[in-house]
């Protein structure tokens, strides 16, 4: 008569038979257990969990959560429902379905255009930049990084097989892949290799993994403002109470307006994440000339609208030099009058054909042949702390 117990119930019974062989388990459990476990909706029967109440549920959510993770806690219960109307555990439809996708706003993705690269590896600490440059070289994901062991990489046939994630027996695709490893990343990665006596390439100081949650985006954020990659500089009086703030184009040492103190100066670099990686690595392939199945099999992405949408955020320069690939000769220039080509098309009207740069000869684009330009010395990694 309740439609099968408590909406916890149902939430629980998915957990222990669904949910647990999925990699994502723990996530699963963590987010059902903290956002509806406890809540008045998870202790209603079945029978009274209508679309309404699981809107009403949603919107509470929405003011302090992101409409991404609201579509998240939607999802939980509609896989929820959908099993146990397969199972004949729950015999009415699923009230889900009444209920609205939250829309998500785009980002615009970012990544590190071509002289980023170098500047950001050579700030980098010794310890960090092997797994850096692994990132930028592979497009590795961070847990398939953080996962990945000595046994997986071989330099001699410059293949590397990315078969789990974090502590994770499979990858987010649920299989294993072999992707080829470019000649500038090996001697980062034989370095990270002789520095480690332990299986993984990229351990903690003392052999094991590094924690799921460990957070990576300041890193090159630092590294970046070291490099002089930045949007600005705040100078900052730290006297308590103070709060006097000027935003410059410089560093140059500055002095409050109030009490003489000198300000602190602290680099404003753009919010990369460490997924802008990836971002990179896909951007940069494209931009060096690399066709689009290639790059698709490198990321590993499933479906090619993935790899396409790359394209959104291509550089301006790379476009223009693409569309400069339009040109049809003198013939063009022979159909407008002559005078319009010698006020608006002078080198047309010289006879000059204008020189269109593609690929990895677009300005300010080459392939991805770091290895002269990143002061990387291979005995400096040290995995100290």
């Amino acid at each position: 008569m309740d439609g099968g117990g408590t909406l916890a119930a149902l939430l629980q019974w998915w957990l222990a038979t669904y949910s647990k062989p999925l990699a994502s388990h723990a996530s699963n459990e963590s987010a059902i257990r903290v956002r509806f476990l406890d809540s008045d909706l998870a202790q209603l029967p079945l029978t009274a969990v209508v679309a309404g109440r699981i809107e009403a549920f949603l919107q509470a959510k929405s003011g302090h959560m992101s409409p991404q993770m609201v579509n998240h806690l939607r999802g939980y219960l509609g896989r929820a429902f959908n099993a146990a109307r397969r199972a004949g555990r729950y015999p009415g439809p699923n009230p889900v379905q009444d209920v609205r996708k939250r829309r998500i706003p785009r980002r615009k993705p970012d990544y590190l255009p071509p002289y980023e690269v170098p500047l950001l590896l050579r700030a980098l600490d010794p310890r960090w930049r092997p797994l850096f440059a692994t990132a930028i070289y592979t497009g590795l994901r961070k847990g398939e990084l953080l996962a990945l062991r000595k046994t997986d990489v071989d330099l001699g046939r410059q293949m590397l097989t990315v078969s789990r994630s974090h502590e994770r027996g499979t990858t987010k695709g649920g299989h294993a892949d072999g992707i080829p490893i470019a000649t500038a990343l090996v001697p980062f990665l034989r370095v990270a290799i002789a520095a480690s006596p332990f299986g993984l390439v990229f351990p903690r100081p003392d052999g094991t993994m590094m924690r799921r949650d460990v957070i990576l985006k300041q890193t090159p954020r630092r590294a970046l403002g070291r490099g002089g990659v930045v949007r600005a500089y705040r100078h900052v009086c730290r006297r308590k109470g103070c709060g006097h703030v000027e935003v410059a184009a410089d560093q140059e040492q500055r002095r409050c307006p109030t009490d003489g103190r000198k300000l602190w100066v602290k680099a404003v670099v753009r919010p990369i994440r460490f997924q802008d990686l990836r971002h990179t690595t896909a951007s940069l392939l494209i931009m060096s000339g690399a066709n689009l199945p290639a790059v698709q099999r490198i990321l590993r992405h499933s479906d090619p609208k993935v790899t396409t949408e790359i394209y959104a955020h291509l550089a301006p320069e790379y476009l223009r030099a693409e569309v400069d690939g339009l040109s049809f000769g003198k013939a063009v220039a022979d159909a407008l009058p002559a005078s319009f080509v010698t006020r608006l098309l002078p080198e047309a009207a010289n006879g000059k054909k204008r020189a269109g740069t593609r690929g990895a000869e677009a300005p300010g684009f080459r392939p991805l042949a770091l290895e002269r330009e990143t002061g990387f010395e291979p005995a400096t990694l040290s995995l100290g702390s």
